[in-house]
């Protein structure tokens, strides 16, 4: 729908799923990021001042769909929501350039690269993506998440120094290690996804050039299925880890920030230093969900190609759990606006001067 601005120019809406995979890498991660350290924060140590840092995080999150027109008009807001499910499930099945799998690709590839161009090969959608330069990809994607790892781990065994000096004193000099509960909450996700995934690997291996006849979507199922698996693990961990932290919701606030730090830079490593290039378009994915290795003219390559792929399905799972969560957070916080009366008509005078 195009909007007349009566400036000579035209301004059309854009779906929540488009706006969010623009501005990921450029705002929302790093906002999300900045926002469960500020959680912590303020339920350690609340002050007013405070809440200044949280409007400044939350405009991190909220600004690219703010300046979105039309988009706390409650049908359209509706809409968004469904085509954003649809968005994360798609791709899954056949390829399809406008998925949550094909974003997730795009922003690997920028890091990996694509494999050399073999003669007859189609260029695939979205060009030839050159590797970033090795040393751009060690500090700023190697060697700052590791920094910013290793901080949250000390701040959070500093948070714990005083409450392990009383428990060792009250057992005798025993004392539960802070460093291995962290190391515990954040390599349970990875382990169990590690196990789900190449389970059901074998299942769409053994099930899904048969099943493909009858079911068209099974490659669509299977990964919805390993999705929510992801999505449960760490809802479950999250619990863990205030049952560890006796029901206290600061500390385990802290812990999730340290989690998230530590798994960041543990994908990091994965990523950047085991991970060979791209394969052409979206043959790997598609064969990996639905079972159908043959016919994709990897040639030689289908063996390491599955060892690679089962590493991005790992990533691939704890990032789609991440994305889940921080899409649910930004469309709750815009649902509010959407039942201020005439919100739309405001909305509309304050981003084209229109006249109410």
């Amino acid at each position: 729908r195009y909007i007349g601005t009566g400036r000579g120019f035209a301004t059309s809406r854009l779906s929540f799923s488009t706006l969010f995979s623009r501005f990921s890498d450029s705002s929302i991660y790093f906002g999300i990021r900045l926002m469960t350290l500020l959680t912590f924060f303020s339920a350690a140590y609340w002050k007013w001042p405070v809440l200044y840092f949280w409007i400044s995080i939350a405009a991190l999150l909220i600004t690219p769909f703010l300046y979105n027109p039309h988009q706390f008009v409650l049908t359209d807001f509706i809409l968004d929501y469904r085509d954003w499910l649809r968005w994360l499930g798609a791709g899954n099945s056949s390829s399809n350039t406008n998925s949550w799998i094909s974003h997730c690709r795009l922003t690997r590839i920028r890091i990996t690269g694509y494999k050399r161009k073999r003669l007859g090969e189609r260029t695939p959608t979205t060009g030839f993506i050159s590797r970033a330069h090795k040393a751009n990809i060690f500090f700023t994607e190697i060697l700052l998440p590791l920094i910013m790892a290793m901080t949250m781990v000390v701040a959070y065994m500093f948070l714990h120094s005083v409450s392990n000096v009383e428990e060792a004193s009250n057992n005798n000099g025993e004392a539960n290690s802070t460093l291995i509960r962290i190391v515990i909450i954040s390599v349970i996700p990875i382990v169990v996804n590690l196990a789900v995934t190449i389970a059901f690997f074998f299942v769409s291996l053994g099930l899904g050039p048969c099943c493909a006849m009858c079911l068209p979507q099974f490659g669509k199922v299977i990964a919805g299925i390993v999705h929510t698996i992801a999505v449960v693990i760490y809802i479950g961990t999250f619990f863990l880890m205030w049952v560890m932290e006796d029901w206290v919701f600061a500390p385990t606030a802290m812990g999730i920030v340290c989690q998230v730090f530590v798994e960041r830079a543990i994908f990091a490593i994965l990523q950047h230093l085991l991970l060979s290039r791209e394969f052409g378009e979206d043959e790997t994915n598609v064969a990996w969900w639905t079972g159908r290795w043959y016919g994709k003219g990897m040639g030689g390559w289908a063996f390491t190609l599955t060892m690679r792929e089962w590493m991005c399905k790992v990533i691939e799972c704890s990032v789609f759990a991440a994305d889940v969560f921080t899409g649910h957070l930004i469309l709750f916080f815009l649902s509010i606006f959407t039942l201020v009366p005439w919100i739309d008509k405001w909305h509309s005078a304050m981003l084209f001067w229109l006249r109410p």
